[in-house]
């Protein structure tokens, strides 16, 4: 099998639900993103404003200072590592200037919706693109509304589009249960997959899972995924994520 590429998340927030303030300084941010690409890394998302539920928006100065020095440093790194670099936002200002710095994909969370210039930003960018669905919905629903973003983006030129599910954005316990379990849905469509499952609150939400540090579920969750088509992993746990893909490309 191919195994899916592993995007690190680093995140240049004071407020991330899980590492929040650890990497909000440029320098442990930037020496973070180097020990996720000694342990298999092939991306690192790069996000300045949280997404958690209850995050509190910040303004485009604010997120402009927190991430282009990040993507600059790690930008001049790519001359001995084969790696992408990706800007987790919704503002089209911080995706230019991130591209310009040395990000090549955009992660929009609201797949072009938040911010008008989007659109055009990508394609003037030529950037790779993820589109994620945000909110309640089914399965069905997810594929419908992840299609007809992709399609409006590729009639204007986008190239490499990516499609995400969306997980623990807005949905209910069973809707994200469902979109991982029925992920090959998504796989079938001409878009390839992308997939954050990584420590996420529907984990604790399971019974006997209460306590969990998510790691493990969020390992299994991302296996799951991998054998259904998925072709990048979004995951905070580099090296335990690829010493399990790796398992399982060998047993395969």
């Amino acid at each position: 099998m191919t195994l899916p590429k592993i995007m690190g998340i680093i995140n240049c927030t004071p407020d991330s639900f899980f590492d929040g303030g650890k990497y909000s300084e440029p320098q442990k941010a930037f020496e973070h993103g180097l020990k996720l690409l000694d342990e298999g890394a092939d991306i690192l998302d790069i996000g300045g404003e949280s997404t958690r539920p209850g995050f509190v928006p910040i303004s485009e100065e604010e997120e402009l200072a927190r991430v282009i020095p990040v993507i600059e440093m790690l930008a001049k790194e790519q001359n001995r590592e084969d790696f992408q670099i990706s800007i987790d936002t919704t503002k089209a200002n911080v995706a230019l200037k991130a591209v310009k710095a040395g990000a090549s994909i955009i992660n929009d969370i609201s797949a072009m919706e938040h911010d008008g210039k989007m659109l055009k930003t990508i394609i003037d960018t030529k950037a790779d693109a993820v589109l994620q669905h945000t909110g309640s919905s089914s399965v069905q629903g997810v594929k419908s509304y992840l299609l007809k973003r992709a399609e409006l983006l590729e009639k204007y030129g986008g190239k490499n589009i990516y499609i995400d599910p969306g997980i623990g954005f807005g949905k209910t316990q069973e809707e994200n249960l469902a979109l991982i379990a029925n992920i090959n849905e998504l796989c079938q469509t001409k878009y390839p997959v992308l997939l954050g499952v990584s420590r996420k609150s529907y984990i604790s939400k399971i019974k006997g899972l209460e306590s969990s540090n998510r790691l493990i579920p969020s390992i299994i969750s991302g296996i799951i995924a991998a054998q259904k088509g998925i072709k990048i992993l979004r995951v905070h746990d580099v090296p335990e994520t690829k010493e399990a893909l790796l398992m399982l490309s060998e047993i395969l």
